[in-house]
């Protein structure tokens, strides 16, 4: 029916017309709150997360799980906060499913200098080789290979000690 959807009706500047609309089933609607607060969500719970691939599938998560609730949103903070709280409340419970090991294992790659973080991290998590390593860092294919054996030497020195109390 003509002026049930947003796309036919003027534009809304308030997210409280918005969730009001969408809560009665105006997707379009929904789709202009996620396009308004998709990437400062996004930007937070990367801060949160420390990890573009966790903060990505948590901001999605959050935005599913608000279309899921919107019914029972009842106003009393604003929808930013209410989904930033979703958010927060995500990535709280991320943390708290991920094995102690990853979290040790990015704490160790924390440590590391610049250099070697990016060669071991394009090496273990992206799969490149040498060359592709040495391409994307500028730098020789020798310097990689002396890169990648000091940041192994250091992770396994920062690790060393939960390895001996068989922590990891």
């Amino acid at each position: 029916m003509p002026g049930d959807n947003l796309q036919d009706q003027e534009p809304v500047t308030d997210d409280r017309e918005l969730v009001r609309r969408a809560q009665g089933g105006d997707m379009a609607a929904f789709e202009e709150l996620v396009r308004r607060h998709q990437r400062g969500l996004f930007s937070y719970l990367y801060r949160m997360c420390r990890n573009s691939s966790d903060a990505e599938e948590m901001a999605q998560a959050a935005m599913v799980k608000a279309w899921e609730k919107l019914a029972g949103f009842r106003g009393a903070s604003s929808f930013k906060t209410w989904l930033y709280r979703i958010g927060t409340n995500l990535c709280f419970n991320l943390r708290t499913r991920r094995k102690p090991t990853e979290e040790r294992v990015r704490a160790a790659l924390d440590c590391l200098p610049e250099d070697q973080r990016a060669a071991l991290v394009l090496s273990v998590y992206q799969d490149m080789s040498y060359r592709e390593i040495a391409e994307t860092l500028g730098k020789t294919v020798r310097a990689v290979d002396s890169m990648l054996f000091r940041a192994k030497t250091n992770v396994r020195k920062a690790l060393a000690e939960d390895r001996a109390k068989g922590i990891i």
